[in-house]
């Protein structure tokens, strides 16, 4: 007779697995394409004060890891979560219309403090390791929690997790658009 103790196999919520599989989309994507790039373009400052390509990498495994610091916080306490309301719907559609206009923001002080240099490897490590944590957590996630608010966007307020997805990819979206630039600006 087997004494074996077997464990649920868990299945991330479709939903979440649909924005999940796209952020790793579009994230392995550009990796690919930064894998072509010399490290001195890489590390090229368009201007002072200016990101170059790698800090704006660097930037988006920052905001994904802070977003993930916050969210697992929430999760830990036992305090009651708010549910996502007609308020936080509308937030959300405001920052994804921001983040969507082509305008450029200042990164809030927590998530603008970027390494001068970026090695691609480091950074490609850093976040394999967040994704990985975000797949857990997100496959580990209780349906109940799908509509609590669980991170607070500095401007936008508290989000759900498929708006904080939304946003993760918008965000990234919005500094794709900033690489894409630097890119051709940096081939001429």
């Amino acid at each position: 007779m087997s004494t074996a103790v077997f464990s649920p196999i868990l299945f991330m919520n479709p939903k979440l697995e649909s924005k999940y599989l796209y952020l790793e989309k579009s994230r392995n994507r550009l990796l690919k394409d930064l894998e072509e790039l010399d490290e001195t373009i890489l590390n090229a400052s368009p201007a002072e004060g200016k990101w170059s390509i790698g800090q704006i990498v660097a930037h988006l495994v920052q905001v994904e890891q802070l977003t993930m610091g916050y969210i697992q916080r929430k999760l830990q306490k036992e305090e009651q979560l708010q549910q996502a309301s007609i308020k936080n719907a509308v937030n959300a559609l405001l920052l994804k219309a921001a983040l969507g206009s082509g305008m450029k923001f200042k990164a809030p002080p927590v998530a603008a403090d970027v390494p001068a240099e970026v090695d691609l490897n480091t950074v490609r490590l850093q976040w394999d390791e967040t994704r990985y944590k975000l797949e857990d957590m997100l496959t580990e996630l209780p349906p109940a929690m799908l509509d609590k608010c669980l991170f607070r966007h500095p401007y936008a307020g508290m989000l759900s997790i498929t708006q904080t997805l939304t946003f993760i990819q918008d965000h990234f979206n919005h500094h794709m658009q900033q690489i894409n630039y630097l890119k051709q600006q940096f081939s001429k």
